[in-house]
């Protein structure tokens, strides 16, 4: 499994970025992924008996099992995510919790600790015994800003495949370009940010993702000098003013007249997929001629 495939059927209403980065590959495959779960769930009913529970989080524990018998393995020995998928394992399944229950840490406590009491009965075979601590400690997600702790993590797992992505065309350079911006607040934070326990368990790649800050990385993207016929074509100037602040007549209930000035991001593109998503810091627009930018 050198990467994990999800459900083809999907694809057409997948997010392009989604699939084409390593970690969201993970996620979108974790959430498609639903053959043999029911052979799981005698091993996952007990959860049951815990506050909170219902048929999703049973559904969740079933993920878990499944990838950790199935995939565990091949990955920690040949996947591309090996280094990673248990981190990233990790936070799927918080992140699945949190948006369930929807509250603190301290009411998703249980049913995690749940899933590792689940794990240590079913993984008794010595080749599984060391799958068991792929769940990593719920410690880890003690933190009120977890999601932006995982939003980092995510992206330097996937920085590699971002910048070989954004050499591929102008299009996909200032898709990248603008998705790369978003993670610059991230890094205004990064060592209270990147997870202690994963810097202590690979130090190096700590110290890589440390140099992914944006700052250093946005200079070195140069779409308009990589790709200037793509870029001429596209109406874009070697400095691009994406923003134009535009006079707007309002008409009150009252008939009286006020002006104001609605700040408005216009980009012109011939872009054809007739496709229109949001990728966490950025939009795109597929056959249109806008581009919204939300931070």
């Amino acid at each position: 499994m050198k990467r994990l495939e999800f459900n083809k059927s999907f694809g057409q209403f997948l997010k392009l970025a989604s699939i084409e980065l390593p970690s969201k590959n993970f996620y979108n495959y974790l959430k498609s992924s639903n053959e043999g779960l029911n052979q799981h769930y005698e091993e996952c009913k007990s959860l049951y008996s815990l506050p909170n529970t219902d048929s999703k989080i049973i559904k969740i524990c079933e993920k878990l099992v499944n990838y950790l018998k199935t995939n565990y393995e091949e990955e920690e020995n040949n996947g591309d995510l090996k280094d990673h998928h248990c981190n990233l394992l990790s936070f799927w399944i918080y992140e699945q919790l949190n948006k369930k229950i929807k509250g603190t840490l301290p009411p998703i406590i249980p049913i995690y600790g749940g899933y590792q009491l689940i794990l240590s009965d079913v993984l008794k075979d010595p080749k599984e015994s060391q799958a068991i601590d792929c769940l990593r400690n719920v410690s880890v997600f003690a933190f009120d800003n977890w999601k932006d702790r995982k939003d980092l993590y995510d992206y330097c797992v996937d920085y590699d495949d971002i910048i070989k992505i954004a050499a591929s065309s102008y299009e996909k350079c200032k898709e990248y370009e603008e998705y790369i911006k978003g993670k610059s607040r991230l890094y205004k934070q990064f060592d209270s940010l990147y997870t202690s326990t994963y810097n202590k368990e690979n130090t190096k790649f700590y110290e890589k993702c440390k140099s992914y800050n944006p700052e250093s990385v946005l200079p070195t993207l140069k779409c308009e000098q990589k790709f200037p016929e793509q870029a001429k074509a596209k109406g874009f100037s070697q400095d691009p003013v994406l923003l134009d602040s535009t006079p707007i007549s309002v008409k009150k209930p009252d008939s009286t007249d006020t002006y104001g000035n609605v700040l408005l991001g216009v980009v012109v593109t011939s872009m054809t997929s007739g496709m229109l998503y949001k990728e966490d810091d950025f939009a795109t627009v597929w056959d249109g001629i806008i581009i919204v930018q939300v931070t």
